[in-house]
C-alpha cells in the first residue's frame, strides 16, 4: 500500500503542468503529444507518435476504460450492412485505372463476376466489405470503384463505423488511424501509384479498356444485361461511361489514408475489434490526466 501511495504522489508531481501551459495544450492540441482526432488525419499521423515515443504518456491511447468517462463514451461499433454502389462517395483524391479498370476490363481474381453479382470483391488479404462512415468510403476505394465500372447499381456490402463524438468523415478517417495506433502500435499508409482516374477522360479510359479487355469480359456483361451486344467495343464503352462519372474525388490523397489490414486487422476492420468495442480505445481528448484517473482507480480497488 505504502508502494502505491509514493507511486501515485511521484505520477502526480510529474504531470503537473503550469497554468499558462496548459492554455497553450488547449490552444494547440498536438502539443505535448496530446491528440485531436477532429483536426484529422494528418493531425493524428504527426501527433500520435510523439505520444507512443512518451514512456510516459504512450498508455494514454488504451486509457478509455479508466478514464474520467468511463468507458461508455468511448465505444466504437462497426455493423454490417449494404449500400448501392453509385450511391457512395470517396474520401480519397486519387483512384487508381489499373485497379479501377484493368481488372474489370480484364477480368481479373474472379472480380468481374463478383462486380456483376454484387456483394464483396476479392483482395490479396480475402473478400472483405468496404468500411465507411455513413456513405463515405473510408478503406476499400478500389473496391468500390470497380463496382462503379462494371455495375454501379450493385449492392454493396459495406462495414459502417459509429463512435460517439464522429459526426463526419474527416473525424472517422482519424480514428481509424488513432484505433490502429492503440491497437497495433502503428498506422502504415501507403502513397499513390499509377494514373489517376479522376485525371481521366471517357475516351481515354475507354482506349485502355479496349487494350486490356479479355475475350470473356463482353459475353459476361451481355449475359448480365449490362450491355447489348458482347463485343469488346461496347464493353469498353460501358466501362468508360461508368468509370468516367465515378463520384469525386475526395479531399485526402492516399499517403494519409488509414489501411487498416496493414496495421495489424485480420479482417481489416469487417467486425469490431473487441477492445474497441468495450471503450479501451481512449480517442476522446486524452491526456496525462486520464492515467491520473486510472491510478487513482487502482488505489481505490486497494483501499476496498
Amino acid at each position: 500500500m505504502k508502494l502505491l501511495m509514493e507511486n501515485w504522489k511521484k505520477f502526480v508531481n510529474e504531470q503537473e503542468v503550469p497554468p499558462e501551459q496548459q492554455q497553450q495544450q488547449q490552444a494547440q492540441p498536438q502539443q505535448g503529444g496530446l491528440v485531436n482526432i477532429n483536426a484529422g488525419p494528418q493531425h493524428v499521423l504527426k501527433a500520435v507518435p510523439q505520444l507512443l515515443a512518451d514512456p510516459k504518456l504512450k498508455d494514454i491511447l488504451r486509457a478509455g476504460l479508466t478514464d474520467a468517462g468511463g468507458p461508455k463514451d468511448e465505444v466504437i461499433q462497426i455493423k454490417n450492412s449494404t449500400r448501392t454502389a453509385s450511391k457512395l462517395k470517396p474520401t480519397q483524391s486519387q483512384v487508381g485505372s489499373g485497379q479501377s479498370l484493368l481488372d474489370q476490363a480484364g477480368d481479373k481474381y474472379g472480380n468481374l463476376d463478383r462486380a456483376i453479382k454484387g456483394g464483396m470483391l476479392a483482395s490479396q488479404a480475402g473478400e472483405f466489405p468496404i468500411l465507411v462512415f455513413g456513405n463515405h468510403v473510408l478503406d476499400g476505394h478500389h473496391r468500390w470503384s470497380q463496382f462503379i465500372t462494371t455495375n454501379p447499381g450493385a449492392t454493396v456490402n459495406v462495414a459502417e463505423i459509429t463512435a460517439p463524438g464522429v459526426q463526419d468523415e474527416k473525424t472517422a478517417l482519424a480514428l481509424l488511424h488513432y484505433m490502429n495506433f492503440a491497437l497495433f502500435g502503428k498506422s502504415p499508409t501507403k502513397d499513390f501509384k499509377g494514373e489517376n482516374v479522376y485525371g481521366m477522360d471517357a475516351q481515354a479510359i475507354y482506349k485502355m479498356a479496349l487494350k486490356g479487355m479479355a475475350e470473356t469480359t463482353p459475353p459476361k456483361l451481355a449475359q448480365a444485361g449490362l450491355i447489348s451486344e458482347p463485343s469488346a467495343e461496347a464493353a469498353a464503352k460501358h466501362f468508360a461511361n461508368n468509370l468516367s462519372k465515378l463520384p469525386g474525388p475526395g479531399k485526402y490523397p492516399r499517403l494519409v489514408m488509414p489501411q487498416p489490414g496493414d496495421s495489424g486487422s485480420k479482417d481489416g476492420y469487417a467486425t469490431t475489434p473487441k477492445p474497441a468495442a468495450q471503450g479501451v480505445v481512449n480517442y476522446d481528448n486524452p491526456s496525462a490526466a486520464d492515467l491520473k484517473e486510472a491510478i487513482l482507480k487502482a488505489l481505490k480497488s486497494k483501499l476496498k
